[in-house]
């Protein structure tokens, strides 16, 4: 009332004064009418509209953003109660002309109740995942930001049926967004007897129309959110439709990760909000200070509340008796004060053997080119990857006071004919802003040699011309994985797409890798040599015909024979089937029988260090024989080394390639 009043005031002022022009510099007279400010207040819903790249709705990327919030709805709904996911996707063009598209996403999830649904479904800033444990969605406005702007761009209304557990029964909604007030406009309401959409004890199905278009770009991520989301929820049956065709992800397997549980917070994380809050929880209990700490924090016994309160400074009285001036206080002392590790009872990483399924057969949706190139419509399928190795590392730590699990896998070799890097966050593929995550840091930092391998053997043997980077880790057929799991990502930008290095997360993402590095170091060292087998058996397969041809000349031979001969003597030295041993030199054994029966050979005499020695003439044949072999002998060891092969073809062919 004040400020009215006095705005009143100075406006009857500035009316009723009687100044001369010539008086007051134009300038002032200005500035008294641009002193008048006019003070509104904006509904959420109008604010998350006219500023919806917060939430990610922008451009080109409405549509994905669309399928995006539909199925982390979907996911986050059947996993709440444990329910193996069975998710239908439709995205279908209704209007070329005028860009409009109609969207679709049913789910065999737990539903909303009736009573719940208009609002769940319209009003912002109303939502169930503000609690304290992991999950998709972090501000509850996917599914708002989808019905607000079927709304603004359209007159067809939100379509929506819903079966709740608790219910039992199936209900549809036509529903609209007043923009302005952030309230839902109810259109129709009945209950569903005949014709039910929901087959099963309980789901949820939406229909919206929207306006946005849609490139090749866009469509590409919205085909690639897809696949990558089956890669790390392979428990998920996920059906998607579009006019191109319609394909099917499987479920690999039926185990489900552990739910998340709601949590308290965490004392280390306390602030003024959150301790008001937990005091309001208990206002018409009485409760003392003491017993409000122990029973709204983790890691805080009774004893330890005590502790902090007397810290403070402060008597120990009923909670809501304190002014924030000594609230603040018992704030300072739990920052300063080390608590036990949180919890992670609230996190639900995907765990090894779940995101092994995924890896072990990687879903993608490819497109038939070979049909749009002949002007007709390309159709849709599914290809699926099969690595011939696979590898997992998680690592548990906490960033920003809050627990945070990294987890880590590798998928390689097999159908994988490139590298390719994946990010995920709380279950959530990111497609967007590779460039600035820390996950592309994490695999930039890591050296190749934690495989066993130098990068100039990589660029050697996995030299790729398609390659868009030179580094020798992306020249590898190479799936890396990367999943963040924690209730508060440090992402970034409000886009939620690429998360930023905070505290020590690139460490463990690092120490991560480096494990995978070191388990898939032996398949990738095997491969090496494989590959350089080849290369050998190659060059041997090259010089044999001309070894042949050069025998056959000589002598005469089969040379078809011969040739077969040589082939199979190079495949088994170069499977190690021979080995690379020196030949074993025979030499003549003399013996002292064999000198008695030579005994009545002419006899010489030999001077030998002053010394007269008496030799047979066949011993100083046998001894100048054996002097005359030792100083042929090859002074190189490799040399001595080599096959009969090697040595044919180190004569006929030159200097052998290593």
């Amino acid at each position: 009332m004040t400020q009215k009043a006095t705005t009143a005031e100075v406006t009857s002022a500035a009316a009723t004064a009687v100044v001369k022009p010539a008086d007051v510099p134009a300038s002032q007279t200005r500035a008294v009418h641009r002193g008048k400010v006019k003070y509104d207040k904006k509904a959420e819903s109008e604010f998350f509209v006219d500023n919806s790249a917060l939430a990610g709705f922008t451009g080109e990327r409405i549509l994905y953003m669309a399928v995006r919030e539909l199925i982390e709805n979907s996911l986050d709904s059947c996993e709440s109660s444990h329910i193996l996911p069975r998710i239908s996707l439709s995205l279908k063009m209704v209007d070329p002309a005028n860009e409009m598209w109609t969207i679709t996403c049913q789910d065999n999830g737990i539903g909303i109740p009736s009573d719940k649904v208009p609002v769940a479904v319209c009003s912002f800033l109303t939502s169930g995942k503000y609690v304290e444990k992991q999950q998709r969605g972090l501000f509850g406005v996917g599914l708002k930001m989808i019905a607000a702007f079927s709304t603004k761009d359209t007159d067809h209304p939100l379509k929506v049926w819903s079966k709740s557990l608790e219910e039992g029964a199936e209900y549809y909604f036509e529903l609209r967004t007043d923009i302005s007030t952030n309230r839902p406009i109810v259109l129709a309401k009945r209950q569903v007897k005949e014709d039910a959409a929901m087959s099963g004890d309980s789901g949820f199905r939406v229909e919206a129309m929207l306006r946005a278009k849609l490139s090749p770009i866009t469509k590409s991520r919205i085909y690639d959110y897809i696949s990558q989301t089956s890669v790390v929820n392979p428990y998920a049956h996920i059906e998607f439709e579009t006019d191109e065709g319609k394909v099917a992800f499987d479920r690999r397997t039926d185990r489900m990760p552990e739910p998340a549980k709601e949590v308290l917070p965490h004392p280390a994380d306390m602030d003024l909000k959150t301790l008001k809050k937990a005091i309001m929880n208990f206002m018409n209990q009485k409760t003392t200070l003491q017993g409000v700490l122990s029973d709204s924090f983790q890691k805080l016994s009774s004893e330890k509340a005590r502790q902090i309160i007397s810290e403070a400074g402060l008597e120990n009285k009923p909670a809501d008796k304190y002014d924030e001036h000594e609230l603040i206080k018992v704030v300072n002392i739990c920052k300063q004060t080390k608590f036990h590790m949180p919890n992670t009872d609230h996190l639900s990483p995907i765990g090894e053997d779940i995101l092994t399924a995924g890896m072990t057969q990687e879903y993608t949706i490819i497109t038939n080119k070979d049909e749009a190139a002949q002007g007709t419509q390309p159709q849709l399928s599914v290809k699926i990857l099969k690595p011939s190795l696979t590898a997992y590392s998680s690592r548990t730590c906490v960033i920003n006071n809050r627990p945070t699990i990294v987890e880590c896998g590798i998928a390689y070799g097999g159908d994988i004919g490139s590298f390719k890097l994946y990010r995920f966050a709380n279950k959530i593929p990111l497609l967007y802003d590779e460039g600035s995550d820390v996950a592309r840091e994490v695999v930039s930092e890591v050296e190749i040699n934690k495989m066993g391998i130098s990068k100039k053997e990589v660029k050697e043997q996995f030299a790729n011309p398609d390659a868009k980077s030179d580094r020798a880790v992306e020249l590898l057929p190479l799936h890396i994985f990367f999943h963040i799991c924690s209730t508060k990502i440090p992402y970034k930008t409000a886009g939620k797409e690429s998360i930023a290095s905070e505290g020590e997360l690139k460490r463990y993402m690092k120490a991560c890798l480096s494990d995978l590095y070191r388990k898939v170091s032996a398949q990738i060292r095997k491969e090496l040599r494989m590959k350089e087998a080849q290369s050998r058996l190659s060059l041997y397969k090259y010089y044999i015909p001309l070894i042949v041809n050069a025998i056959s000349e000589s002598i005469k031979i089969d040379s078809q024979k011969l040739e077969q001969a040589f082939t199979q003597l190079a495949e088994k030295h170069v499977s190690g089937e021979i080995t690379a041993t020196p030949v074993q030199e025979k030499e003549d054994e003399i013996t002292g029988e064999r000198i008695e029966e030579e005994a009545g050979e002419e006899v010489v005499e030999e001077e030998i260090d002053g010394e007269v020695v008496k030799r047979s003439k066949s011993q100083l044949a046998i001894n100048a024989a054996r002097r005359k072999g030792e100083r042929s002998k090859p002074k190189n060891k490799k040399e001595g080394g080599q096959t009969t092969l090697d040595a044919v073809l180190t004569k006929k062919g030159g200097r052998k390639k290593k």
